[in-house]
């Protein structure tokens, strides 16, 4: 006895569906290793290595390698998706230069604070090509806000750049800690947040490259 179509569809419909809901399960899955990591990092710097969270630090390293994989990541999108390339140099500048600010250390030994004008340096040279096509910029940006991983990617530099900061200021934790102040717990939950962000910026783009890929095969 043969299957009805209707059966047929019924069940390739309900496969379809089952497959799109484990997909998003393997993603949450995936993002989950965020706060993982990032506490993984911290109880190694704190427990193991005795360090208060400083340059040499395991997070730090960490956070560094994070930014370099997204700053790379976009690169190689606007070598490899033409009708994507402002957008993803945009991107990418940004997080080199973010890279090249968590560096500072490094280039502190060429001279103190020189980090900033590296940063700038490359900020400009990222901006030009966007903005002399600044209408193929912008209707890129636009097409990059529908996509997936573009709410996670917000997310991310909202805790870099705010959360971590406010969070990470000094008054704040000499009113929590009063006179059992101790730096390594203003550290430890600020670079923790901050490498937080990097990792939900990571796990934006990994989403985003999927989502290219798809685009590129339809």
């Amino acid at each position: 006895m043969q299957p009805k179509p209707h059966f047929i569809i019924v069940f390739c419909i309900n496969n379809v569906v089952v497959m799109s809901l484990f997909k998003h399960f393997l993603f949450f899955v995936a993002a989950c290793l965020g706060p993982v990591i990032t506490v993984l990092c911290l109880w190694l710097d704190l427990n193991f290595f005795r360090d208060t969270v400083s340059e040499l630090s395991v997070t730090e390293i960490v956070q560094e390698a994070v930014l370099a994989a997204v700053a790379v990541m976009h690169f190689l999108f606007a070598r490899r998706y033409t009708a994507f390339r402002q957008c993803n140099i945009l991107i990418g500048g940004l997080f080199l230069a973010m890279l090249i600010r968590e560096l500072d250390a490094v280039f502190d030994m060429i001279a103190h604070g020189s980090w900033v004008w590296f940063a700038l340096a490359t900020s400009a040279i990222t901006l030009v090509c966007p903005l002399v096509k600044w209408k193929t910029t912008a209707a890129q940006l636009q097409d990059y806000t529908r996509t997936p991983g573009y709410g996670m990617m917000i997310a991310g530099l909202i805790t870099i750049l705010v959360f971590s900061r406010l969070l990470g200021m000094g008054e704040l934790w000499g009113f929590i800690l009063q006179d059992g102040y101790v730096r390594a717990a203003k550290n430890a939950v600020e670079e923790g947040c901050e490498m937080y962000g990097y990792l939900l910026c990571l796990t934006a783009t990994v989403g985003y490259a999927f989502s290219l890929r798809r685009q590129n095969a339809a």
